[in-house]
């Protein structure tokens, strides 16, 4: 269990992991359904139920996901060992104005902390001034909420090096090169492009909706990591950029536009959703088109090798990439906690001690400046290939 402290996706999210996001997450049953102890995703919280006053509340872009379930899963873990109460309150619709109508309403209801994913950059700042007039802290997650109202964000890794690795990857599997271990991809992808003479790679992309935070800035990543010299002639500058919505249905019929147009070689998802719908679409349309980005692998264990023993290539998703999405979770409701209980204010360099978690020893987090805001960083990435799916399928 040594990896699970390793466990960060390459925003292949994955993660998130969000949006981080799979094949079954439409259809999962929300945690609550089947364990009254963890509460429901929609409208209970854990502890005594009913109500929601003095309850940190755990929101994500929108019910039935996944990647959204297991962050809440640590979230309600840690918190729940520090005798609080949590609540798992996400909209059935990801949309903006179906989470700021939520927020409202947890406001309303006096609650004690939000943690959110938001579903945009903008059009929460009203609300957002709402709960900070009436002293509830606001932590953004996976993906960031206005640095104005919000105590930081907890980052599942930097945006750069998710950017990195799935364009890196994209273009190894295209290669028909085996993911080559920790740190040598790049130094791979190099040697591996020095020798290439064939037509131009052209990557593509199967996002969640136009104006996700936490997914454009991976794509703004992954372009810039396309800009550098020994892409050049080799691999396009342009992505073809297509959007599900972290809808299955919606993310099944661009993947299947991706295939009816044959103009891609390699499509990134970084969202579990769009990475297990264009799976299962590229596997049922026997394509040639090969798969990579941020993935559950429970989820994906159709799409991918499962033993070492197995030719990769004669898979949908050679290898991909996630965080480990319920230490991501904790990591909130440790900030969380000590925002509330400790002297944590989210400022640059200022710090919080997280206690020991499942496999994790205690560990301190500082903060640091992110864009406008600060973050705390809870990990870094991670491959899952067919040296190690086996081990994960179970657990993540």
């Amino acid at each position: 269990m040594k990896n699970w402290k390793r466990l960060v996706a390459l925003g292949m999210t994955a993660m998130m992991l969000a949006s981080l996001v799979g094949c079954s997450t439409t259809t999962k049953t929300d945690p609550a359904a089947t364990d009254g102890d963890k509460g429901s995703a929609k409208t209970e919280a854990s502890g005594d139920g009913g109500s929601l006053e003095g309850t940190h509340v755990f929101m994500f872009k929108s019910t039935g996901n996944a990647f959204g379930d297991l962050m809440y899963e640590g979230f309600d873990e840690y918190l729940k060992a520090k005798g609080e109460k949590t609540a798992y309150k996400s909209p059935a619709e990801t949309t903006v104005a179906a989470q700021v109508q939520m927020l409202d309403e947890l406001i309303t209801q006096k609650v004690a902390s939000i943690t959110i994913s938001t579903n945009g950059d903008a059009g929460y700042d009203e609300v957002f001034k709402k709960a900070k007039e009436a002293g509830i802290p606001i932590v953004s997650i996976d993906s960031e909420a206005n640095p104005e109202y919000r105590v930081c964000h907890v980052n599942q890794a930097e945006v750069l090096d998710i950017g990195s690795y799935l364009v890196q990857a994209g273009v190894l599997i295209t290669l028909g090169v085996d993911y080559p271990g920790d740190g040598k991809m790049e130094e791979t992808l190099k040697s591996e492009l020095a020798k290439y003479s064939g037509d131009e790679i052209k990557l593509g992309v199967l996002s969640a909706s136009i104006d996700t935070p936490v997914q454009n800035s991976w794509i703004a990543a992954m372009e810039d990591e396309l800009s550098k010299d020994f892409y050049a002639g080799k691999v396009s500058p342009e992505l073809d950029k297509k959007y599900g919505n972290d809808d299955l249905t919606e993310s099944t019929t661009q993947a299947q536009a991706f295939i009816a147009e044959n103009s891609v070689d390699c499509i990134i998802s970084p969202t579990t959703v769009g990475i297990a719908a264009a799976g299962q679409a590229l596997k049922s349309a026997n394509s040639d088109i090969r798969l990579t980005g941020l993935g559950l692998p429970s989820e994906m264990q159709s799409f991918m090798p499962a033993s070492a023993d197995d030719d990769a290539f004669k898979s949908v998703c050679p290898y991909m990439m996630l965080w480990d999405v319920i230490h991501l979770g904790a990591v909130a409701g440790a900030a969380v906690d000590a925002t509330l209980n400790a002297d944590f204010d989210g400022s640059v360099g200022s710090s919080f001690k997280m206690d020991a978690f499942r496999d994790y020893g205690a560990e301190t987090y500082e903060a640091y400046q992110s864009g406008e805001g600060t973050a705390v960083l809870a990990g870094t990435p991670f491959i899952f290939d067919k040296n190690n799916m086996s081990e994960w399928v179970d657990l993540l």
